[in-house]
């Protein structure tokens, strides 16, 4: 029996040579021993997969795939924690998977928090897309699916930190502002419509029906405008970060306030790159092989609202702002299209606005010599 020598490539580190079968086995011994110990933490964690809806919540426990259904109320919940102690054992990592659900899932996150139970929100697109080729639903069988892929990726998924108080106060009310904003805006253009092509006067009933309920909205959005603006003036930090915002030309009050309750106050990214790519911002590829060499482009997979504001907060740049307006007619000048040089400035914004909330220093403007 003749040896020859092995040579192996770990995937971290540096390939190193066998001469005798003696290594061979203690390198095998080796690799077995870390396979176990990896399975014995694998199995110390519970996954438990919720689906949730306005009245029930539909349970997937993995692994085990126990399966059961509570009302979405505090019975329902109390019914959860003595399943979980029926399945689990002292020591044992639980988490709590979920897509989400908006409103419907805010009691029973709140119950989570008063148990320091772990919880992880995934957007439904991302769980649907990880699935594969699938037929048919119902909240069982979503649940289930829920409960797999958190299981598939226990290893990596994180327990959300918990939202503080004055973050999600400030996400609310500007939520109902954004509401009444959009719902003004749609009785406006529709009374111009009826005004220009004469179905109605400004003096008809019709008229001032839509007008006063115009001014209504317009009312309570004022309101709703010193009510945020109360209580970003009550947190220090929130009013910090928000004068820092406001120090760049281009960003105001709404902006400002929208970018601290959407980063939660610049802790929920890590860095402007970061940021880009959530809010739409960041160019991609599109190439595939030699055939395929599509321009780089932005995804439609984004926060629309962010971009949007964004947008807005660009077009007053490139006018207040001569350092950014020299850049966007220097960009257009050579012939580069105007809504990619109107993306670059929304990206250098939130480049200063991380900037200077991390730097902790307002804004100082570079002024281009005459």
């Amino acid at each position: 029996m003749y040896w020859s020598p092995l040579l192996l490539q770990p995937v971290d580190g540096a390939p190193f040579r066998i001469s005798d079968f003696r290594g061979l086995l203690k390198v095998l011994e080796t690799v077995n021993y870390f396979l176990i110990a990896k399975s014995k933490v694998m199995q110390e964690t519970l996954i438990v997969g919720v689906d949730v809806s306005k009245s029930t919540l539909d349970v997937c426990l993995k692994p085990g795939n126990t399966q059961f259904r509570i009302v979405n109320e505090l019975a329902g919940f109390k019914k959860l924690i003595q399943e979980l102690k029926r399945e689990s054992r002292l020591g044992v990592r639980v988490l709590v998977v979920m897509e989400h659900t908006g409103q419907y899932s805010y009691r029973f996150e709140k119950f989570l928090q008063s148990r320091t139970i772990g919880c992880c929100k995934i957007a439904a697109l991302q769980i649907k897309r990880s699935l594969g080729v699938i037929r048919g639903k119902n909240d069982k069988i979503d649940a289930e699916r829920i409960g797999e892929y958190g299981w598939l990726r226990r290893e990596i998924l994180m327990a959300d930190p918990p939202l503080q108080k004055q973050i999600g106060e400030l996400r609310s009310l500007l939520n109902l502002r954004l509401k009444l904003v959009r719902d003004r805006s749609g009785y406006i253009s529709r009374l111009k419509e009826m005004i220009a092509t004469g179905t109605c006067t400004v003096s008809s009933y019709q008229g001032k029906i839509q007008q006063q309920i115009i001014d209504f909205h317009s009312t309570k959005i004022r309101q709703l405008e010193i009510k945020t603006k109360l209580l970003i003036n009550s947190d220090a930090s929130l009013n910090r970060t928000c004068e820092l915002l406001r120090s760049i030309k281009g960003i105001g009050w709404i902006i400002a306030t929208y970018m601290i309750a959407c980063t939660e106050n610049f802790e929920r990214f890590g860095n402007a790159r970061k940021f880009n790519c959530y809010a739409g911002l960041a160019p991609f590829k599109h190439e595939s092989g030699s055939s395929i060499k599509g321009r780089s482009r932005v995804s439609h997979l984004a926060n629309k609202e962010a971009k949007a504001l964004l947008n807005l907060a660009a077009s007053c740049a490139i006018r207040c702002d001569q350092e950014l307006k020299h850049y966007y007619q220097k960009r257009v000048s050579e012939g580069k299209r105007k809504m990619s040089c109107l993306n670059i400035i929304r990206s250098k914004l939130v480049a200063r606005m991380f900037a200077v909330v991390k730097r902790q220093t307002p804004y100082q403007e570079y002024r281009i010599a005459a």
